[in-house]
């Protein structure tokens, strides 16, 4: 992208606040996030937007390794139980919506038999999602070139797929042509 994709701007807006902002209007109080240690204008950015950030003394090989540190600095703080949740969303997507956020914590409490709550879109999985507490040994016990996703796959009995209609759910902010269509989308 040539510059930190979360900084770039969508109107008088950045992704990282459109995210934020999307979280909590969904609900969500307390958002975590985080952050290299070399992106000191996001770290600011995500606190003046509300969110707590976790600042990483070297950067980490993979999402689920920055995922483990947040979820440190979580139990550390918070002391979640077993049957508390977290939910993960990559701040790279920008397309994320309240509505979503509101349907899986509604989900939550209908499926109590379920631990994790993934929405869908014509079969394909997508984020936010959100995992039972119980899940973080799991995680932190598997081997390290295995991602989030592998271990979510593996959870079938576990997993809920909340079909979603809109294939929001699925966009990421990757190449400068991703960037192009959301800015453009946004801007009509």
């Amino acid at each position: 992208m040539g510059r930190p994709k979360l900084l770039l701007p969508i109107g008088d807006t950045t992704v990282i606040e459109l995210v934020l902002r999307a979280m909590r209007a969904g609900g969500i109080n307390d958002v975590v996030m985080v952050v290299a240690p070399s992106m000191e204008d996001l770290a600011r950015k995500a606190m003046d937007a509300g969110a707590s950030v976790v600042r990483l003394s070297e950067d980490t090989p993979n999402m689920r390794a920055t995922c483990l540190h947040g979820l440190a600095w979580i139990e550390e703080r918070f002391h979640p139980r077993d049957d508390d949740g977290w939910l993960l969303l990559p701040a790279d997507h920008p397309t994320v919506q309240p509505d979503v956020v509101r349907a899986i914590l509604a989900a939550i409490s209908e499926n109590t038999d379920k631990t994790i709550i993934v929405p869908s879109h014509k079969g394909r999985r997508g984020h936010p999602t959100w995992l039972r507490w119980s899940h973080v040994a799991a995680i932190r016990a598997m081997p390290a070139d295995q991602g989030l996703n592998a271990y979510i796959r593996t959870q079938s009995a576990e997993r809920l797929e909340l079909p979603w209609p809109d294939d929001d759910i699925l966009f990421d902010l990757d190449t400068p042509e991703d960037y192009r269509q959301f800015e453009c989308e946004n801007l009509r």
